[in-house]
C-alpha cells in the first residue's frame, strides 16, 4: 500500500506533449508543452510547461500529483534534447507558493542528469518566477541559458538571478 502513495497516477498521452491524470479525488489534470521557437527562434527545442487542474477549487494535498508530474518530465527529457520553461506568474497570487514546491521537487526527484537555472523578474505587484530546465547534454545548453536570462532581461521587468 505505501508504494502506491508514491507510485504516480495512469497517464494518458493524447497527442505528442500533451498528458493527462486523474488523481484519487477525481480531479483531472492536463498537462502540456508548447514549443516556444516560433515566438522566439534562439529557444531551438524548448517548451513552456503548464498544468492544469480542471476542477479549480482547494483539494487535499495529494503527493503522487508530484510522482505524476515527475513522471511526465521524465518522459519529456527522454524524447530528445528538449529544455523546458517553467513559468509561475502571479495571476493567483501564488507564485512564490508554487516556485517553492517545483524547488522541493526538483530536488527531492533529481537524478543529476537535469540542470535547473532560475531568474525572477518584479514589477510593482507583478512577481514573476521562471526557471529552464534541460539535460545535462543538451548540445545548446549555453545558447539556452543566455537565451533565457536575455528574455527575462528585455522583459519589462527587473530581473534577480
Amino acid at each position: 500500500m505505501d508504494s502506491d502513495l508514491l507510485s504516480p497516477f495512469e497517464i494518458d498521452e493524447l497527442e505528442p506533449y500533451d498528458y493527462v491524470f486523474v488523481n484519487r479525488d477525481g480531479i483531472r489534470y492536463r498537462t502540456f508543452f508548447s514549443p516556444l521557437s516560433e515566438y522566439y527562434p534562439q529557444f531551438v527545442d524548448t517548451y513552456s510547461f503548464s498544468i492544469e487542474p480542471e476542477d479549480r477549487s482547494p483539494h487535499p494535498v495529494d503527493m503522487r500529483i508530484a510522482a505524476t508530474i515527475v513522471e511526465i518530465l521524465k518522459l519529456f527529457f527522454r524524447k530528445n534534447e528538449n529544455a523546458m520553461i517553467m513559468v509561475c506568474d502571479n495571476l493567483d497570487g501564488k507564485e512564490e507558493k508554487r516556485r517553492k514546491l517545483f524547488d522541493r521537487w526538483f530536488i527531492k526527484y533529481s537524478d543529476g542528469t537535469i540542470d535547473k537555472y532560475d531568474a525572477a523578474s518584479h514589477s510593482g505587484d507583478y512577481n514573476l518566477f521562471a526557471s529552464i530546465y534541460m539535460r545535462d547534454t543538451n548540445p545548446n545548453k549555453g545558447q539556452l541559458v543566455n537565451a533565457f536570462y536575455d528574455l527575462m532581461k528585455s522583459d519589462i521587468y527587473d530581473i534577480v538571478i
